[in-house]
């Protein structure tokens, strides 16, 4: 299978609000600018799972898992990044450009 374009993942990545995909999985509250929960990394009594839309980033305080839209996908979902790519294109209704060629009959 060919590479996902650099372009298409950035695509991906501004198509898809941080916030609106992550309440998807995990209830979230709004605290000043920023949006906070339980983490759903690690057993918590207290939310310090913080979600910064203007940053478009994730961290959890306790147990420092962080990252992007991507990122949280994969991890949550234990997917590999081009499948995390792939569903978050496929949520977003975007077509990806593949390097290389793209996928091939045999790679669908």
């Amino acid at each position: 299978m060919g590479l996902i374009s650099r372009d298409s993942i950035e695509e991906v990545r501004r198509a898809n609000d941080i916030v609106a995909v992550i309440e998807q999985y995990v209830k979230l509250e709004k605290r000043g600018k920023d949006f906070w929960a339980c983490c759903p990394f690690h057993q918590e009594k207290t939310g310090s799972f913080s979600v910064s839309p203007s940053r478009e980033m994730y961290y959890c305080f306790g147990c420092k898992e962080h990252g992007n839209v991507v990122d949280f996908v994969m991890k949550f979902e234990k997917l590999a990044f081009p499948e995390a790519v792939e569903k978050l294109a496929a949520r977003a209704g975007l077509q990806l450009t593949y390097e290389k060629g793209g996928p091939t009959q045999q790679d669908r």
